[in-house]
């Protein structure tokens, strides 16, 4: 059986990109699911991708505006605090923990500018996923390096005050991090971006509901087509409509192998499907196929 329908799907979309996959999958003379997979979610869920993306982009681009003058502050005192420490005796692990959080932030910085660039040159409509995934990746590392820092410099009393500026601008920064995580950390107790990883959420949980079913559908397949071809005289799948084909093959599904969705249900959704995706024709022809099979 299909794993339950999350609660935040509805099962209308469910079927209709169920069926879309079924046909994608004969136009591509009927290869492995996966490896169609890509293709498939590429084509039919661009749009709301794009929207989500662009979404993440400008979230990523909101929590980074407070996080330059805090960087600055820290390189402009970098060049003294890294003096004071190379003069100071068994402190290189000091200089290792400071010189990392600094090339760390750098980095995230130049991502995080080419994120910016992307967004203005680019919109909403192609901006570049892999820019995004440069930011959370580069952003990632940059909290242990920080909690290096802080659990070096305890072992530093007699420096402590002295580093008092550049452990406060380190501090100021792993709150813009943490929150730079929050946008893709699911158990993420910050709440500001909890929309942002409910969309996340959501679609791959569409993702993976609607795979599965058209999974269990291709792997009952021969036996939905012998039920099909004891209704329709002289049934071959190829003579039939690709569309109509993938309507009838899923709700034949529904009709033997979901026990908690009502035969009618299943024949109606079918219907009002074949309406908006095939033609009046192809509805009543559906509608007498389906009612037939015992």
């Amino acid at each position: 059986m299909v794993a339950p329908i999350h609660v935040m799907l509805k099962r209308r979309n469910i079927r209709e990109t169920a069926i879309q996959f079924l046909y994608f999958h004969d136009l591509q003379g009927g290869i492995e699911t996966a490896e169609i997979e890509e293709s498939f979610w590429e084509i039919t869920q661009e749009t709301n991708l794009k929207k989500h993306h662009y979404a993440r982009a400008k979230a990523i681009l909101h929590v980074a505006q407070g996080r330059y003058s805090r960087l600055a502050k820290l390189i402009e005192q970098a060049p003294a605090v890294l003096a004071t420490l190379k003069a100071t005796p068994n402190a290189e692990a000091l200089v290792s923990a400071l010189k990392k959080v600094i090339s760390e932030q750098k980095l995230l910085s130049g991502y995080i500018d080419d994120l910016k660039t992307a967004t203005k040159t680019k919109g909403s409509e192609d901006l570049p996923v892999h820019s995004i995934q440069e930011v959370i990746e580069a952003n990632k590392p940059i909290t242990a390096s920080h909690q290096r820092w802080h659990e070096t410099i305890l072992a530093y009393p007699q420096l402590q005050n002295k580093m008092e500026a550049i452990t406060a601008a380190i501090k100021h920064l792993d709150v813009v991090s943490q929150r730079l995580e929050s946008i893709e950390d699911p158990d993420s107790a910050i709440t500001d971006f909890a929309h942002l990883r409910a969309s996340h959420s959501e679609i791959a949980i569409s993702r993976q509901t609607i795979t599965e079913l058209v999974d269990q559908v291709r792997e009952h397949q021969e036996d939905i087509d012998r039920l099909l071809a004891d209704t329709i005289e002289n049934y071959q799948p190829e003579r039939v409509d690709l569309v109509d084909r993938a309507i009838l093959r899923l709700a034949v599904y529904e009709m033997n192998y979901c026990e908690d969705i009502p035969r009618s249900v299943s024949i109606n959704e079918a219907i009002e499907i074949a309406k908006r995706f095939s033609t009046t024709e192809s509805s009543r022809f559906i509608n007498g196929v389906l009612d037939s099979i015992k």
